[in-house]
């Protein structure tokens, strides 16, 4: 009986623990992503890498999840980020749509105005720390992924700059 009481003792900080850090993560308000602005891509992307979340800086609102980008043929990942949400702005994460002949269709996170226009997005107030180990597919082989990056590309929230296969993307990890 005593060996009991103290099993179910020992294991009370744990519980608590978990218990005490229950709830989801503040996300910004969500929008829905425009038909438009899917791109065809030559495979859907790789699993989510799993973030280590830093501390919630005081004046951050909303967390943002780290996310897959298309870029110069490959996939880079954008570690997830704190923000302040601006006023009146939502968010629309990004979606991989596969269609009934098999192509994959991917649109980029991106953050939407009032009036529903992409917008620069927020300064990152505090960013993850990302597992920087191989992507392994479903089927055991080792993807070829980008650099980790930690700035949003501008051709995300800027339409008429394009340039996804040009310059090279900026805030890498090494």
């Amino acid at each position: 009986m005593a060996d009991t009481r103290a099993a179910r003792l020992a294991t009370l900080p744990f519980v608590i623990g978990v218990v005490g850090c229950g709830g989801a993560l503040p996300h910004p308000p969500y929008a829905r992503q425009a038909t438009s602005a899917l791109r065809r891509v030559e495979v859907g992307p790789p699993p989510g890498r799993v973030e280590q979340v830093p501390p919630r800086p005081e004046e951050a609102t909303a967390w943002v999840d780290g996310e897959w980008i298309w870029m110069h043929g490959r996939w880079y990942w954008l570690v997830g980020r704190w923000v302040e949400a601006p006023a009146e702005a939502r968010y629309a994460p990004s979606v991989t749509v596969f269609a009934s002949d098999g192509s994959s269709y991917w649109a980029p996170g991106v953050w939407l105005d009032a009036s529903g226009r992409p917008m620069a997005p927020p300064p990152s107030l505090a960013l993850a720390k990302p597992s920087l180990g191989a992507v392994v597919d479903p089927e055991g082989n080792v993807d070829v992924t980008g650099r980790t990056i930690t700035t949003v590309p501008t051709w995300t929230y800027r339409p008429d700059e394009n340039d996804e296969g040009g310059s090279a993307p900026q805030g890498e990890h090494e």
